[in-house]
């Protein structure tokens, strides 16, 4: 009588299940792996989109005065900046960016308006 785990050539079964257990659990864990990667690169890219854009919104504020509305529409989404002149050489800007119906919470930035350093960013 020959085994059930036997064939005409061995060990079969045993061995299979064993390497596709093993092909299944390093699928499970690249799937894992890649969805998480690409969730933090996706958190990264708005990220970057922000803070490309408030940068943007403050450079034009320094360079040209401030904007008459107050708003600066980005490709990346709105920029509300109020300006405030805490003295004759330095002036304070914050800037809010929103998109998507979220506001983020607002950068305050104080330059120099002869020099056009800026002096404090928070």
């Amino acid at each position: 009588m020959r085994h059930p785990l036997l064939n005409d050539n061995g060990f079969i079964l045993p061995y299979t299940l064993l390497l596709l257990m093993i092909v299944l659990v390093l699928a499970l864990a690249s799937k894992d792996l890649f969805i998480s990667k690409y969730q933090y690169l996706s958190n990264m890219k708005s990220i970057q989109e922000r803070n490309v854009s408030v940068s943007r919104s403050i450079l034009l504020e320094i360079e040209n005065g401030p904007h008459p509305s107050g708003n600066i529409s980005t490709e990346f989404g709105e920029v509300m900046t109020t300006s405030e002149v805490l003295n004759p050489q330095e002036v304070q800007l914050e800037v809010t960016f929103s998109r998507d119906n979220k506001v983020f919470l607002p950068v305050t930035v104080v330059y120099n308006r002869e020099t056009k350093q800026i002096i404090r960013w928070e």
